[in-house]
């Protein structure tokens, strides 16, 4: 009886290959599919020069009777094997594109194939894809944070008038995904404090055990907890209580803020001195300039600053940065040239700006802290 013909991948089955390897998995990678064992016909000199591991089982000596139809099976899931084999001979056609969990979906596998089999040409050309969407500055979270929500609600729009299009938790990158990555790789590490971070301002208080969604008025989020051990999950709980104490004394923060020295603004009596001023020579302004009057800043801080802080310390998930970012742009717009008992002067405003910048600058940079992930000495820095 014949032996059952072998089946051979489509893409990977070269006509002058010399080298037949074979991994379990379908021949399309579709989930869906059959699982069979699938063969690849290759070159011994293009996986030489890729990977130092099939360089050195393939200098080592064929004694004197090498079987030239051996197959070298692989271990690794068939689907993987694809992917890696698709970057090393077609590496145009790999995805890259940023914020794109087809992106993950793909380079994960190779990285880790790259790593097992000593690719590292390989691994550091499409590794940095993938770190670009959980950076190490502020600067650059600001900056993917407000494309990641934009993404999300056009997604979120478009979805509900089309319910067939993709969600955004199925354009946007898998955060668990993400963790267990860097975990297991050593390169990517710096993924963990921006992706434990995420997951921290997420809440899990919902009706669907496989997912928890952000408790806000942003576009629900999800995150598949089932790929995270529960070591991980104590990491978020500690994590999201080192945020909400270091919140509770940013909220009394004002008792240590370096005031300006000269700090006082000129408040008018009524406003019809305002529009005498305006109406009178210069000499007549000299003496009805109106009244000196203390800055309200540190009033204004303890009835808006502070309140605000603790209120998001509050919620179920905890945004802080991009909690103290709103913050920020509300004293950016506050109206000097109205009157109260909480007015503050320019100086003053200017130091609420700079406290917060400072704030949110000292949070990113505690999070390995927070999170108790160890050391990261280029965390933060360019």
């Amino acid at each position: 009886m014949d032996a059952s013909p072998l089946v051979f991948h489509e893409k990977f089955n070269f006509h002058d290959g010399n080298i037949l390897m074979s991994a379990r998995g379908s021949r399309d990678g579709l989930p869906s599919s059959p699982v069979e064992t699938v063969h690849f016909r290759l070159h011994k000199s293009v996986l030489a020069i890729y990977s130092t591991t099939f360089a050195d089982m393939l200098s080592m000596p064929q004694g004197d009777n090498p079987v030239e139809n051996a197959v070298v099976h692989l271990q690794d899931h068939g689907d993987h094997v694809i992917k890696l084999l698709t970057a090393i001979y077609y590496g145009g056609s790999v995805p890259k594109e940023p914020l794109s969990r087809a992106t993950w979906n793909f380079l994960v596998p190779v990285l880790m194939l790259a790593d097992k089999y000593g690719m590292g040409t390989l691994a550091a050309s499409l590794l940095p894809k993938l770190l670009e969407d959980w950076p190490i500055t502020l600067g650059k979270w600001d900056d993917l944070n407000a494309r990641t929500r934009l993404v999300a609600r056009t997604a979120d729009r478009q979805r509900q008038m089309n319910p067939s299009l993709p969600s955004p938790d199925d354009l946007l990158p898998e955060p668990a995904i993400a963790i267990k990555f860097g975990q297991a790789h050593p390169a990517a590490r710096n993924i963990l404090p921006a992706a434990f971070y995420h997951l921290s301002r997420l809440s899990h208080s919902t009706q669907q055990d496989s997912l928890f969604y952000q408790c806000d008025e942003e576009v629900p989020r999800s995150v598949d907890y089932g790929l995270l051990a529960s070591a991980d999950w104590l990491r978020v709980v500690q994590g999201q209580a080192n945020i909400r104490r270091w919140l509770e004394r940013f909220a009394n923060h004002s008792l240590y803020l370096s005031w300006p020295p000269d700090c006082t603004r000129r408040v008018y009596r009524d406003t019809e001195d305002m529009d005498d001023d305006q109406d009178d020579d210069e000499e007549d302004d000299d003496e009805d300039e109106g009244i000196i009057k203390p800055c309200g800043r540190r009033h204004w801080w303890n009835t808006h600053i502070g309140p605000s802080a603790l209120r998001i310390a509050n919620r179920k998930s905890v945004d802080v940065l991009e909690g103290l970012k709103e913050l920020r742009r509300r004293i950016d717009k506050i109206d000097r040239t109205e009157t109260s008992e909480d007015d503050i002067c320019f100086e003053c405003q200017v130091v609420f700006v700079k406290e917060l910048d400072s704030a949110r600058k000292h949070l990113w940079e505690e999070l390995p802290s927070f999170f108790h992930l160890g050391d990261y000495p280029n965390w933060g820095k360019s």
